[in-house]
């Protein structure tokens, strides 16, 4: 909920690591704002939520503590403070793999000239490269830049939240552009910033969802399409992105929590292609090339 042009309502709450998953789906089923997570014990979720003066939100706060969560409490901040906030969840720059480089808004990028250099702001989107799965994704893209057979020219970023995923195949692959999706406002404007930031807003365009894109302008195949959403999405949306993919293309997808690891991998082993399992710590990874055959 926004009180200002420049400050919003933002929601907190607590909860054991044996709780976390759960919690994170039904957010994830039930709110349209990126989530941020502060893992230990207890692990701390802050989101932003609906309208905190309808019953929406009163039933959203005792589904949540049935859920496991404690301690919800509601907090203003600016749109600056967000750079705060997220310097306490300890977001600073790091490398992904020799190639690549994330550097936040608030340091100054070291001298390494091997380095592709991506500048990211997260304001109040989800997705730096803290999270395992955002991490993987870096990593795989970083690998289909160093070994794909033709490079990537068109790229879909599904549910980009910062962008970040896409920033950084723009940086490693020159000649591609982007169209880059999320239904959470703050993660389109965050899309655009950063973009802007990078000096990449010539070569990417964002949009709320597939409804957006002019009728004018149908939809490219592409050749890598980015999706670090959840196991319930990816089940739902699965088929419509195949269909976007090119012949020769690649699919990244994560977000998949252990529990849904078994139905996501039931759908995209239906899908032609090779698709392959990357285990995570705590959520898993999967890459599907359309043109290969299974191994």
């Amino acid at each position: 909920m926004s009180t200002s042009s420049s400050s919003y309502t933002f929601a907190s709450l607590l909860c054991s690591p044996e709780d976390l998953d759960g919690l994170l789906q039904w957010l994830n089923g039930h709110t349209q704002s990126s989530v941020l997570i502060e893992e230990g014990t207890p692990c701390r979720l802050v989101f932003v939520p609906p309208d905190t003066d309808s019953a929406e939100w009163l039933l959203m706060e005792s589904a949540l503590s049935s859920l496991g969560a404690s301690a919800i409490e509601l907090h203003v901040a600016r749109q600056e403070d967000w750079q705060e906030i997220w310097k306490e969840q300890g977001f600073k720059s790091f490398t992904v793999g020799e190639r690549l480089r994330v550097v936040p808004s608030w340091e100054d990028p070291e001298d390494q000239s091997a380095l592709a250099v991506i500048r990211i702001d997260p304001q109040m989107a989800f997705g730096t490269g803290l999270h395992e799965t955002t991490y993987r994704c870096l990593e795989l893209i970083a690998e289909t830049a160093d070994r794909w057979p033709n490079e990537p020219r068109s790229i879909l970023d599904f549910g980009s939240g910062t962008g970040i995923l896409g920033v950084a195949a723009l940086h490693l692959m020159k000649e591609s552009t982007l169209i880059a999706i999320d239904n959470d406002p703050y993660a389109v404007e965050a899309t655009r910033q950063n973009l802007r930031d990078n000096g990449m807003d010539d070569r990417g365009v964002v949009y709320g969802s597939f409804d957006e894109i002019p009728p004018a302008s149908p939809l490219p195949s592409f050749d890598m399409i980015l999706a670090n959403v959840t196991g319930g999405v990816l089940c739902a949306t699965t088929p419509k992105l195949y269909g976007l993919l090119s012949p020769a293309g690649r699919m990244i997808c994560s977000g998949v929590s252990k529990e849904e690891t078994e139905a996501v991998a039931r759908v995209l082993s239906g899908l032609p292609g090779e698709v392959r399992h990357v285990p995570g710590e705590r959520y898993d990874t999967f890459v599907v090339d359309k043109g290969r055959s299974p191994s």
